[in-house]
């Protein structure tokens, strides 16, 4: 043999032997003074139980010594620790008993064990050094491993070996430096060398192994020196929540990341904020929140905003979890919370949007037609005709297919029985959420009218105890008082409404988690929604106040085409005098508007435009200085005002029989 491959040999099997040494004395160094003799000994009885005929087994031996014979570092020894050895080490055994231990994906695996209290394991394959010439032995040949506790650098780690047996070792945190040997393999097959036992490596009298080791060497060892830091216990990751205030963790893990909290956006004592909410059930029961209107009354400008929240809208409920808004309601009810559904529903408003509601009011469907009942029905304005299905009869039985029909509620105005009053602020099988919360608004405006017109205000304490019969609220007598004369006073046109647009204050989304189909809110616009409903009426919409307007109907249907555009001339704001069809009034197939007033710049006229869908071509100006009107429109049979409209739904799924 050529003198180079011999000394290359030579050096290769001093670093073996450099290694195994190494190993060694560690051994002695850790069981030194920690354990009595009695104890070792057993505990290398209980181990060599388990060991096989090869040399692997040999390898884990050693390994086990190196963790049965130590004492953990920051481990109190005077507690107890009958269990500690039992908990740490896992045999053969115990994997055919089904321990569920973490799956080794190479030869080396770590798995943490998440407490401080207890040690951290870890799990060590015996793997044969990798090469592309096959081994003259069918055994596989182990790869010594000193085994080192858990550090920030990676450990190397050897292909797994399938055949043979996974065992545990506690890891022993401790302060002293180790070095870890990385045998790097070649393509060159070595012959086996025969190590023997030296004398202080003594095995169990009980045990009597007959094995004959071998040790794969391999040339030119790569040794890494790794110092071991300082033993921290692994701790259970949690989330990290950017929670303002003293709202809890939530209960729930959020499917999608919490939003910060909004400020406050209004405080003033003149500004009072009213929840009214509609439950989804036709008894007592909690139910869902199928209605959610936020009213705020400024006493001081003496005018009414209401808000429409769509009852999928997407929040984060307060000490719960991310949900849609309309089952903070029932959630608060029935786990407690302060205040009950009402307190929930409060934080929740003023966690995502900044608002402190000061009253709530709530009804179910029962309550409702009861409410329009007592009204002697329900005055709408219809600008866009609803399709649905409805029970021919409300008596009929609502689980049989043959009680319900598809029908279509027409333009014009309307007198809503009890049941048609409920159909008409509940329908979206051709509507969608945004649009049925502006005919809410448009039905809470109706019965305020009504209730004014009928003198109802001013039999308030007379109404009381039998209004709290069919409203659940927390207002008192004296709080319902304190707004009865602003609820004479007011005028129709210092009532708006604020619902906001699907794709620009609300964002269609599908959760991730079940994939159901919420909007999240656009936080930048809705907020200057917010902003804008609860400032007192702009100048320009005062300004609105002042400008009289005359509407006739020219259709010749006799449907109350002028009533209808009335109606919704005063949601921009406008006062409009509606005169019905006078007898000289010329029948008209388009809307045309008379301009009295002259003006170029400041005029309501483009309003009056974009509201009643009128072109250029149908404005006629004659500038009259003594006019008693500023504006004449003669509503045509052509008018649709419509612009709410959006079939999401088909019909042809069949009529919603009630299971």
């Amino acid at each position: 043999m050529r003198p180079g491959k011999m000394l290359h040999r030579f050096f290769v099997l001093v670093a073996a032997l450099l290694v195994v040494l190494s190993v060694f004395i560690y051994v002695v160094y850790a069981a030194n003074g920690i354990l009595d003799e009695t104890e070792a000994r057993d505990t290398r009885r209980q181990h060599d139980s388990v060991i096989v005929g090869t040399a692997t087994a040999l390898n884990d031996r050693l390994v086990l010594l190196s963790g049965a014979d130590s004492t953990p570092t920051g481990v109190d020894m005077s507690s107890d620790t009958s269990g500690y050895f039992d908990t740490a080490v896992t045999t053969v055994d115990d994997l055919e008993t089904g321990v569920p231990l973490v799956e080794p994906e190479g030869s080396l695996e770590v798995a943490a064990v998440q407490e401080s209290s207890t040690p951290t394991v870890v799990i060590v394959s015996d793997t044969p050094a990798p090469s592309d010439t096959p081994l003259p032995s069918n055994t596989p040949e182990p790869t010594a491993v000193a085994q080192l506790p858990d550090t920030d650098t990676p450990v190397p780690t050897e292909p797994p070996a399938p055949t043979e047996p996974i065992a545990t070792v506690t890891l022993i945190p401790t302060n002293t430096p180790r070095v870890t040997a990385t045998l790097i393999p070649t393509n060159t097959p070595r012959p086996s060398a025969t190590p023997t036992n030296t004398a202080t490596f003594t095995p169990s009298p009980t045990l009597t192994p007959s094995f004959t080791p071998t040790f794969t060497l391999t040339p030119t060892p790569t040794f890494t020196f790794t110092p071991s830091p300082t033993y921290t216990p692994s701790l259970t990751p949690t989330p990290t929540y950017v929670i303002q205030g003293t709202y809890a963790v939530p209960l729930q893990t959020p499917v999608v990341d919490l939003p910060l909290r909004v400020p406050l956006i209004e405080d003033n004592d003149d500004i009072i904020n009213f929840l009214l909410l509609g439950s989804d059930t036709t008894s007592s029961a909690l139910g869902q929140t199928d209605v959610i209107i936020v009213v705020s009354v400024n006493k001081e400008a003496g005018s009414v905003a209401m808000w429409h929240l769509p009852r999928d809208l997407f929040v984060y409920i307060p000490n719960y979890t991310m949900d849609r808004i309309n089952r903070a309601f029932a959630l608060g009810e029935m786990n407690d919370y302060p205040g009950g559904g009402f307190g929930l529903m409060k934080e929740t408003f003023l966690y995502n949007f900044g608002i402190e509601i000061d009253h709530y009011a709530r009804v179910d469907f029962s309550d409702y037609m009861e409410i329009v009942h007592q009204l002697g029905g329900l005055e709408v304005s219809i600008d866009c005709s609803i399709r649905d299905w409805r029970l021919i009869d409300p008596d009929l039985d609502p689980t049989l297919e043959e009680s319900w029909e598809i029908y279509t509620m027409p333009l014009g105005r309307q007198k809503l029985t009890p049941y048609m009053a409920l159909w008409y602020v509940r329908s979206r099988k051709t509507t969608n959420d945004l649009d049925r919360g502006r005919r809410q608004m448009d039905a809470l405006r109706a019965m305020w009218y009504q209730a004014r017109e009928q003198g109802l205000f001013t039999q308030v304490t007379q109404l009381w105890p039998e209004a709290v019969q069919v409203v659940e609220t927390d207002m008192s007598l004296t709080d319902v008082l304190a707004f009865v004369p602003l609820a004479v006073s007011l005028d129709i046109g210092n009532i708006a409404r604020y619902s906001g647009m699907r794709d620009e204050h609300y964002i269609p989304f599908l959760t991730p988690d079940d994939g159901r189909d919420v909007t999240l809110p656009n936080r930048e616009k809705l907020i200057s929604l917010i902003q804008d409903f609860l400032t007192p009426p702009t100048s320009n919409r005062v300004s609105r106040q002042d400008v009289s307007i005359a509407i006739v109907d020219a259709s010749y249907y006799n449907i109350g085409f002028d009533l209808v555009a009335a109606d919704r001339l005063a949601w921009e704001g406008y006062s409009a005098q509606a005169l019905g069809t006078p007898p000289d009034t010329v029948r008209r197939e388009l809307t045309i508007i008379y301009d009295y007033t002259g003006q170029t710049k400041g005029s309501a006229l483009e309003d009056l435009m974009r509201v009643l869908r009128v072109t250029d071509g149908q404005v006629i100006s004659e500038p009259d200085p003594n006019r008693t009107v500023d504006f004449r429109v003669e509503i045509g049979t052509a008018y649709n005002s419509c612009i709410y409209g959006n079939a999401e739904d088909e019909l042809e799924i069949g009529p919603p029989v009630i299971e």
